[in-house]
């Protein structure tokens, strides 16, 4: 009968914490609306270039005329910061924001820039 008595000890914490456990996974998550930047708004990394970047056939490309690579990260950015695909503005002239990798000196981010972060941008640099 010990036996009973000394399993029913131990048993009845055990399920007392898996039900607080399966309590506290159940639960809803609550989640912060993300907010979209506002124009102009966007946080370049202070070593950001400017530039035309011109993608010909993804991993080549072109910055104000030179060739270039695109890193296998490559991260491409739409005026209304969205990541879009490189292929879907091949062969265009696009004024972008952009920064290198800093060791193959690829170009790892690029941001299409809005007019009036052109604007902000030429005139900060």
């Amino acid at each position: 009968m010990n036996r009973c008595l000394l399993s029913s000890l131990v048993a009845a914490p055990l399920l007392a914490a898996a039900m607080t456990c399966a309590a506290q996974i159940t639960l809803p998550q609550v989640q912060t609306a993300m907010t979209a930047p506002k124009v102009g708004q966007r946080p370049f990394p202070s070593h950001a270039q400017f530039g035309i970047l011109r993608i010909d056939q993804v991993p080549n490309a072109q910055i104000n005329g030179q060739a270039i690579r695109t890193a296998p990260g490559f991260r491409l950015f739409s005026p209304d910061n969205k990541l879009i695909f490189a292929h879907t503005v091949q062969s265009q002239e696009l004024k972008v924001a952009y920064v290198l990798e800093a060791s193959t000196q690829w170009l790892l981010t690029a941001w299409i820039l809005t007019p009036e972060e052109l604007a902000s941008f030429k005139a900060k640099r």
